[in-house]
């Protein structure tokens, strides 16, 4: 195991430091307090009279943070535990939120924290692989024994990114009320906005043989590259799924701009990958991270029924795309009617770029 030494001072006759000695304290002892600030101590029942509640409610925020149901008795508490939920009930007793809403964000909070401890570990083991010429076992043990180093310029970068995007939010936010007004939207799904499915064509057999080093590349520059074409254009990514992106963008034009960027940028690809995909325009409503309606049902289904190198829309939106400036953009050609799953016969609009050779 590698060591974390520090150096401790002796007061002798000559006033001289001393070596530094190594911490033998085992390491996630050692990374716990650096993430917690002391070992946990504390029960349910502990953390109920520091905070002013009920052991049943400390054990309620423990479980909707994500974690395995534990007895009241049992000795996994901290004192951070007791910060994080007195400023959790202070959303409820002073600024007047529901329990529903409070265990909503506290179980977003803990879904986005656990996949991103999940994402942030696995870079860190990948770049210990890469710069140590290491094994994964061997690597995750130095970025195990190590990690208590990064944790300030992480929490950091997260704070940071959080606030960006909370702050980008709250202004497409007033321009999208801002633009409907005083307009009643009675029971229909809040938002108007451009829904994308991007996937890997035969992704299943085409990784059957993959070993994992080889999985992981294809992995991370499929994803790579589907962020910096969406979010290049003004798209936002709601979620990958490996062989797949889901995108959403305010406006039709962004969304068609995301759509036929990525079907030409893993053409461009050094290892060319094959895409097919579909985007449509209509009401959404965003939950959980996620969006869900008809449209995202349309988009998906019609993802799956184009053919490779084909990107779909149906003839509503197609509709849009004729009546405005966009058919300077693209060029739609209907297709056959086709069954889609779970929805019935569609009549898919193919789309190219304008201009490109086929078209």
């Amino acid at each position: 195991m590698t060591r974390v030494w520090s150096v401790a001072q002796v007061r002798d006759d000559d006033a001289r430091p001393s070596a530094p000695v190594p911490d033998e304290r085992p390491t996630l002892a050692r990374q716990t307090e650096v993430l917690l600030g002391t070992l946990p101590t504390m029960d349910a029942y502990d953390v109920a009279r520091e905070v002013g509640t009920s052991a049943a409610r400390v054990l309620q925020f423990w479980r909707a943070l994500g974690f395995a149901g534990v007895p009241a008795s049992s000795r996994v508490f901290a004192g951070s535990d007791v910060e994080a939920l007195r400023a959790a009930l202070t959303l409820v007793e002073r600024l007047g939120l529901s329990d529903d809403a409070l265990r909503t964000l506290v179980r977003g909070a803990a879904h986005s924290a656990d996949r991103l401890a999940v994402w942030q570990l696995e870079a860190l083991v990948a770049d210990a692989e890469e710069r140590f010429e290491l094994d994964d076992v061997s690597a995750r043990l130095v970025v195990v024994d190590t990690i208590g180093d990064t944790i300030e310029p992480l929490e950091l970068l997260v704070t940071h990114a959080w606030r960006r995007h909370l702050l980008s939010l709250l202004d497409r936010t007033e321009r999208s009320v801002a633009h409907l007004g005083n307009q009643a939207t009675g029971d229909e799904l809040p938002l108007e906005r451009a829904i994308g499915f991007c996937d890997v064509v035969s992704y299943t057999s085409r990784t059957l043989d993959l070993g994992a080093s080889d999985l992981a590349e294809l992995v991370v520059a499929f994803e790579e590259r589907a962020r910096d074409v969406i979010t290049e254009v003004g798209g936002r990514v709601v979620k990958t799924m490996g062989d797949g992106v889901l995108f959403v963008a305010d406006d039709l034009a962004t969304g068609l701009r995301a759509a036929l960027g990525l079907s030409e940028t893993y053409r461009e690809a050094p290892v060319p990958l094959e895409v097919h995909g579909a985007v449509t325009w209509g009401r959404i409503l965003p939950r959980s991270g996620d969006v869900f309606g008809p449209s995202v049902n349309l988009a998906a289904r019609l993802a799956d029924l184009a053919e490779p190198g084909q990107l779909l829309t149906d003839v509503a939106t197609w509709q849009l795309v004729e009546g405005s400036a966009l058919v300077d953009l693209v060029d739609g050609t209907l297709l056959p009617p086709a069954v889609a799953a779970g929805i019935g016969t569609v009549e898919p609009v193919l789309l190219r770029r304008r201009g490109i050779a086929g078209a």
